[in-house]
């Protein structure tokens, strides 16, 4: 190798290893000025008005000592509130071990009167002769004005009568301002409806809502248990000083068929003479809540006994409306003295009714007075022939 080609060869050696030395001492500059590294992964976010936003907030210390790192928020929109949690509770300073991090969360109550614009917040850490800040940007901008709402999922239910309807109605304020509602129900005659806060027992008659937000309420709706099978309509208000807001609930009623036999009285038991016919008043009473069609009556009775009906059955029966039936018993002609029990039913194809009378049979007083004749008769014979002959 010739001695100019070595002395070209030395000295690109050298600048490259002057570069290299150059390169370290940069290096170990800027990790010395990142010490402390206070970050986000989204320190940029769009807000509205009357909100709370959450940053969550990473402490790191590069540095080969343990740190004692405060942290205060140097500059924040005038009236904005926060708060730096950790390990839920307030904290204001965080130990950092060295090459190790500590996270927290900041929390930004941004006022319900902020104007739309972009806003700073700047965060700041400081450690024992280090130091980091963050600068938070929030843009807010002006949103629709939206009316506040009252609605639920599930509007219209279905049951019976007897049915404790349960409604999940969702009450959304949003005004600019908490609203105290009163909340009523317009019921028709009879009915009741309780109001009470989602998945509480606490019964209410008004509830305040915060602006921009959402309360759930529970209405509990029971129906008489007489009502007539169908669908209502429930009109629900919940009114403020500034608003009144409306929904209206549909209670949908399927019908329960009941029919009941019995008398006007409920006296079950009667007389009658052998071989003669007894009317007895029967009370066909429609207990359900829809009509009821195509009733007949039938009957079970001894054998050579009669029954019949007057009307043989009824075309329509109203929901809580009672008819009046005559049964017509007649008894065998040899029935003996005693009593005996004729089952009568009411019925129609969703429901029956049967009940059992006791029947008294008696003997005839016709034949009882002639009885008393024949022993008079009887008497009366005797006496004139032992008038006549019994001197003889």
């Amino acid at each position: 190798m010739s001695l100019l080609k070595c002395k070209w060869v030395f000295k690109n050696f050298s600048l490259i290893l002057i570069t290299i030395i150059l390169l370290s001492f940069s290096s170990a500059s800027v990790l010395a000025d990142r010490g402390l590294v206070i970050s986000t992964s989204y320190p940029g976010i769009e807000g509205k008005a009357g909100e709370t936003i959450d940053f969550p907030l990473k402490i790191e210390n590069n540095t080969s000592d343990t740190q004692e790192v405060e942290l205060k928020i140097s500059s924040i929109p005038d009236k904005w509130e926060w708060n730096l949690q950790g390990n839920g509770r307030t904290v204001n300073k965080v130990i950092v071990d060295n090459d190790s991090s500590v996270n927290v969360s900041l929390g930004v109550s941004i006022p319900s009167d902020a104007k739309e614009g972009n806003y700073k917040i700047i965060v700041q850490a400081k450690g024992a002769s280090i130091s980091d800040s963050l600068t938070l940007d929030i843009s807010l901008k002006e949103l629709t004005k939206q009316d506040s709402k009252l609605t639920a999922e599930y509007p219209d239910l279905e049951g019976t009568p007897s049915t404790n309807f349960k409604y999940r109605v969702n009450l959304t304020n949003n005004s600019s301002t908490t609203q105290s509602y009163s909340l009523e129900a317009n019921l028709p005659r009879g009915w009741q409806a309780t109001f009470s806060p989602a998945s509480s027992s606490e019964k209410i008659a008004s509830i305040s809502v915060d602006p921009n937000r959402n309360q759930g309420i529970d209405i509990n709706i029971d129906p008489p248990d007489q009502v007539t099978a169908g669908e209502y309509t429930v009109p629900i208000v919940a009114k403020s000083a500034e608003e009144t807001l409306k929904l209206d609930l549909k209670v949908i009623i399927k019908g329960t068929y009941d029919i009941e036999l019995s008398t006007p009285t409920g006296k079950l038991s009667d007389t009658v003479y052998a071989g003669k016919e007894k009317g007895i008043k029967l009370a066909i009473s429609n207990t359900g809540s829809t009509d009821l069609e195509n009733v007949t009556l039938s009957s079970w009775e001894p054998n050579n006994w009669e029954v019949t009906f007057e009307p043989k059955e009824i075309d329509v029966l109203k929901a809580g409306e009672t008819k009046e039936v005559i049964a017509k018993i007649k008894s065998d002609s040899k029935a003996l003295v005693g009593d005996y029990v004729v089952r009568l039913t009411a019925r129609t194809p969703e429901d029956s009714s049967t009940q059992e009378f006791r029947i008294t049979v008696k003997t005839s007083t016709t034949w009882g007075i002639i009885g008393i004749l024949i022993i008079v008769g009887l008497v009366v014979g005797l006496y004139y022939i032992f008038k006549k002959y019994g001197r003889r």
